[in-house]
């Protein structure tokens, strides 16, 4: 199969451009904090790593996406573009969707005829090509002039880097000559903290620490990451790809991460990495998973995690590993494990300013449901 490289990275994060959040993400520092956008008094977890940057009539998935897109894009080689993107449907504000409940009786029975003759009403206040999750790719294929393919991979947790396995077996087979890939996370409102929270998945103390034995789940963050894969030659190259489906639960994964181990191993070959971008929710179940098949496959690997710093960006976790790994190839500045004080795992973890040369990076995203991506990378 021809060889496929990487060329520009971008990302919008709560500390800024990528380039802007590559230091901090170094040393360790942690954007999370209380939710500010919305009244969270009384939320099972009232934290999140926000963007405080607002934009006027815009989806804030597809702003986001063209941040960071235009970030990536500026080492845009030339070849017919294809677009592939992570991302989970948008949402109507939390004031519309109690409208609509209370349209529809506000009760535990659908009332149709209240529906009916109250609903109509609403209307204009749900935009469906907003709310679609096909939304952000497409309108990045016409900004762009995309003539390739066109693709939307919502997997949860595991879209974005799903995306990017898409993208390089389209990469391959000709499909295109270029790819404009990544995913974004717009999830800070209200609908998803109580939904996650209600779980028991988000952490009550708002402290996200990937494999410490304090873990209690994760914080919610929003952000967008892409980058520019193509046949042109580059520094970086995409040396393997995997996914795989556990096909065990809902929300557990598979309790020998069956699954996981699959994409890895799959896209690693016969070669271990140096350093590991870890999926690393800060989630007791997943993180003891991934954590025992780090152990097996990828034996003396650094293992880094950004959700500490950066909490869950959901649909666009895997891309902003992606970029992360792209960054420790050319920059050798490896991101730390925030808010990691007692390692719950014998691993080799990355603390706050460490850095070096490293060839062969691996980047997880793992997902409820138990799909499961990885992609590895290295030095040409």
């Amino acid at each position: 199969m021809r060889p496929i490289y990487a060329h520009g990275i971008g990302a919008i994060s709560s500390f800024g451009s990528w380039t802007e959040s590559i230091g901090p993400l170094q040393s360790g520092q942690s954007a999370i904090a209380g939710v500010r956008s919305f009244d969270a008094t009384g939320f099972p977890s009232p934290y999140a790593a926000e963007i405080s940057q607002t934009w006027d009539h815009q989806d804030r998935r597809l702003a986001l996406a063209r941040q960071a897109a235009a970030e990536a894009s500026c080492s845009l080689p030339p070849g017919r573009l294809g677009v592939f993107v992570g991302a989970e449907s948008g949402r109507a504000t939390w004031q519309t969707v109690i409208d609509a409940s209370r349209a529809a009786g506000g009760g535990e029975i659908f009332d149709h005829d209240a529906f009916d003759r109250d609903g109509p009403a609403l209307s204009h206040r749900f935009d469906t090509a907003t709310l679609s999750p096909a939304t952000v790719a497409i309108r990045l294929g016409s900004q762009y002039g995309a003539t390739g393919p066109i693709r939307t991979l919502s997997l949860a947790c595991s879209s974005s880097l799903a995306a990017v396995v898409d993208a390089v077996r389209a990469l391959q087979c000709g499909a295109c000559e270029v790819a404009l890939v990544g995913g974004v996370g717009a999830d800070v409102d209200p609908l998803m903290l109580a939904g996650f929270g209600l779980l028991g998945a988000l952490s009550s103390r708002g402290i996200s620490r990937p494999f410490d034995r304090a873990r209690d789940g994760f914080v919610v963050g929003e952000g967008a990451a892409f980058a520019v894969l193509s046949i042109h030659p580059s520094d970086v190259r995409v040396a393997g790809v995997g996914r795989s489906l556990d096909a065990y639960h809902l929300t557990k994964p598979h309790p020998d991460g069956l699954g996981a181990r699959k994409a890895i191993s799959d896209a690693l070959g016969n070669q271990a990495p140096e350093v590991v971008i870890a999926h690393g929710t800060s989630t007791p179940l997943n993180d003891a998973v991934e954590a025992a098949a780090i152990a097996d496959l990828c034996p003396g690997a650094r293992v880094s995690s950004v959700k500490g710093a950066l909490g869950h960006w959901i649909a666009g976790a895997g891309a902003l590993g992606l970029v992360s790994g792209v960054e420790v190839i050319r920059s050798g500045r490896l991101p730390a494990v925030a808010n990691l004080e007692r390692p719950d795992f014998d691993l080799d973890f990355v603390g706050p300013g460490q850095s070096g040369r490293f060839d062969r990076v691996l980047v997880n995203a793992f997902a409820f449901g138990g799909a499961n991506s990885a992609v590895v990378v290295e030095r040409v």
